[in-house]
């Protein structure tokens, strides 16, 4: 009988044995392992703690102060410099706490300076508007000039109006007295006589310039043509006399070279010998309201007339 030595091996069972093998070593070396890495960290930091222990870091920088390298003045070296301030120094800088106490410090300086300020603004500010506020006797005053004022520049601006309304009552009443006394001798021989006219110039005239014209170079035929055509547009309104009046003073304003002109033609009252003769005889020869018919012919050139009064 064959020994278990004698019996023949496999290739399948030499890969099974080679399996079998590599799982029971496979564990014990993976603890081994592993109990040395936890004794190798805690060597390193036992070393770390006794180095920092021996040079303990130094404390850290104030806010605001970083380490920097030197370029230029000594390289290799180390200052110190605030971002803040831009302060550069060789020497650690103040901790912290000594910094925020300075900076306390100042703030509270800075503080009572600030209320002692504000006081003080305060104060000058009562005192001005004390100074400023009226008294009561001041109101009183001021009001009772306001108020008399008031009344003194109403009684004057009555007084004004009424002075006016007086003159012109006069003015109005004398006019009418008198356009109704012309009027009720307008059919016998009136003293005066107030009448409209159109002026026109010639070159023969004694003046033959005006303001519409400051060199009148026209013919007389001209002049007296220009008329006739102003007589066919009166024409049209002589039915109505108030229109009759507002079309000739329209005409007048802008056709005659008369300086009357600007009053529409209005040459007011004048009696006997104040006019020309010719112009004096056709003025005191039409009826109220009547325009005359034929060109009025003078030494200052040819007219159109219309009775007012």
């Amino acid at each position: 009988m064959a020994s278990a030595d004698t019996l023949p091996h496999s290739k399948e069972a030499d890969e099974d044995a080679d399996m079998f093998d590599d799982a029971t070593d496979g564990p014990a070396s993976s603890i081994d392992g592993g109990n040395n890495n936890a004794t190798a960290t805690e060597t390193h930091e036992k070393s770390v703690q006794q180095q920092l222990a021996s040079n303990p870091p130094p404390a850290a920088l104030p806010t605001g102060w970083f380490l920097k390298p030197s370029h230029i003045n000594a390289p290799g070296n180390y200052y110190y410099f605030n971002q803040d301030t831009g302060e550069c120094c060789w020497d650690l800088p103040a901790t912290a706490s000594s910094t925020s106490a300075a900076a306390l410090a100042a703030e509270a300086v800075s503080q009572e300076s600030l209320n002692a300020t504000a006081a003080a603004a305060a104060a000058a500010v009562k005192s001005i508007l004390k100074r400023a506020e009226p008294t009561a006797a001041e109101n009183n005053a001021s009001t009772t000039q306001t108020t008399a004022d008031t009344t003194t520049t109403k009684v004057g601006k009555s007084s004004s109006t009424s002075s006016t309304s007086r003159k012109k009552q006069k003015t109005d009443d004398r006019e009418k007295h008198r356009e109704k006394h012309h009027h009720s001798s307008s059919s016998s021989s009136p003293k005066e006589v107030r009448v409209l006219h159109i002026l026109k110039k010639h070159k023969d005239s004694r003046r033959p310039a005006s303001w519409r014209n400051p060199k009148i170079t026209d013919s007389k035929q001209k002049a007296i043509s220009d008329l006739h055509e102003l007589l066919s547009i009166l024409s049209e309104s002589s039915s109505n006399p108030k229109e009759l009046r507002a079309t000739f003073e329209e005409l007048a304003k802008t056709e005659s070279d008369c300086s009357s002109a600007k009053r529409g033609g209005d040459l007011g009252f004048f009696g006997r010998k104040k006019m020309q003769p010719a112009f004096e005889k056709a003025s005191f020869g039409l009826r109220v309201g009547e325009l005359t018919r034929e060109v009025v012919d003078t030494s200052s050139g040819v007219h159109i007339i219309l009775r007012l009064a």
